[in-house]
């Protein structure tokens, strides 16, 4: 347990400076670019630990691990970006590109993650190893959301040269470009908060 504490000690400061490392990098970018770096980099901390502990055979840390990063990242950060934007700003503004690229990798995220389960549990594999074609769809399935994942990236990146279209506002409010540079920063930022 102290071992456990002491190496959850030493990874704090190295989540810090990731995060410092990546906004500096962020203030040489489009904000879109750094929202994508911010969002990919700061989760290297779960990474590192999900390394460590597949390589010791603890699978369950990497599974809630892995349920803790997505639950903190999609609820409590994604909901304190829309709380203290609505408490700042009367109407946020989202790309809605963006905002759908987003919504159809989070349910493609969902969709791939319960596919492997359902194969497993209802054991309505072809053969009688369905723990061996459970892991072979797994596996399939990391690679269908890592390329998912390299897509978005893609496309945020391709989106960032283009006009952007705005949704979720009034009629009124879609001609007032007074602060246009804010917007598209809260609307990096909420994609990014999306994204991870």
């Amino acid at each position: 347990e102290i071992a456990f504490l002491l190496a959850l000690a030493a990874l704090c400061p190295l989540a810090e400076r990731i995060g410092y490392a990546t906004e500096q990098a962020a203030l040489h970018t489009s904000s879109q670019a750094g929202a994508l770096l911010n969002a990919t980099f700061g989760n290297a901390t779960e990474l590192i630990v999900s390394l460590c502990a597949i390589r010791e055979g603890l699978l369950r840390v990497v599974q809630l691990s892995l349920l803790g990063s997505v639950l903190s990242n999609l609820l409590l950060v994604l909901g304190c970006a829309f709380f203290f934007g609505g408490v700042r700003h009367a109407t946020q503004r989202y790309d809605q590109k963006s905002a759908e690229a987003h919504a159809a990798v989070l349910v493609l995220g969902a969709v791939t993650m319960v596919v492997p389960d359902v194969l497993g549990e209802t054991k309505s594999s072809r053969h009688e190893d369905t723990e061996s074609d459970v892991l072979s769809l797994s596996r399939w399935v990391s690679v269908v959301l890592l390329f998912s994942y390299a897509s978005l990236i893609a496309f945020e990146l391709g989106v960032g040269r283009r006009p952007h279209t705005v949704a979720c506002l009034p009629a009124a409010a879609a001609d007032d470009d007074d602060d246009g540079e804010k917007d598209e920063e809260a609307a990096a930022a909420a994609a990014a908060a999306g994204g991870t």
